[in-house]
């Protein structure tokens, strides 16, 4: 395992997110209970995640200090995000379907959501039409993942404001 791909193991040494590719360029923030990350799949512009540094597996697990920071985080990153990229709403979700990849370890999915398009770097970024407005998050969101230059561009243009 390379250096980079070492950094989750480091504050999240349970090993559930080992397997998540370019560790270094998707790490945005640690913090004492959590760490958050630019998700590779950035349909939508700032995509990112929470994720707990201890394995627990439903948030009736989570100590007072580790949800109030939650909530602090979160708070951070909605105000750069909004100067960052200017969305319109955001979602959030907590899901935990993929136990194969994370064992269930608990974490947030962070997800601006767009009414007009978007654009970033030149690229042109999902935005919530009528019609996606009534399928699934999972129907709507584009799959493939961002390319690692672009991907450190979002990055750099949240890290400005968090």
């Amino acid at each position: 395992m390379s250096d980079q791909n070492n950094l989750f193991q480091k504050l999240c040494p349970c090993g559930c997110f080992n397997s998540f590719e370019d560790q270094e360029i998707n790490f945005i923030k640690d913090f004492k209970y959590w760490f958050l990350i630019l998700n590779h799949k950035q349909g939508f512009l700032g995509r990112c995640l929470l994720i707990l540094k201890t394995h627990k597996i439903d948030e009736l697990e989570l100590t007072e200090k580790e949800v109030m920071e939650k909530h602090k985080i979160y708070c951070c990153w909605r105000r750069a995000v909004a100067k960052a990229f200017s969305p319109d709403k955001i979602n959030q979700a907590q899901l935990g379907n993929d136990e194969d990849v994370h064992k269930g370890h608990l974490h947030w999915h962070f997800v601006p959501r767009y009414r007009r398009p978007v654009y970033f770097a030149g690229i042109e970024f999902q935005s919530d039409t009528p019609e996606t407005q009534r399928l699934s998050f999972s129907l709507v969101s584009k799959k493939f993942i961002h390319p690692p230059e672009l991907r450190k561009k979002i990055k750099q243009e949240i890290l400005k404001y968090l």
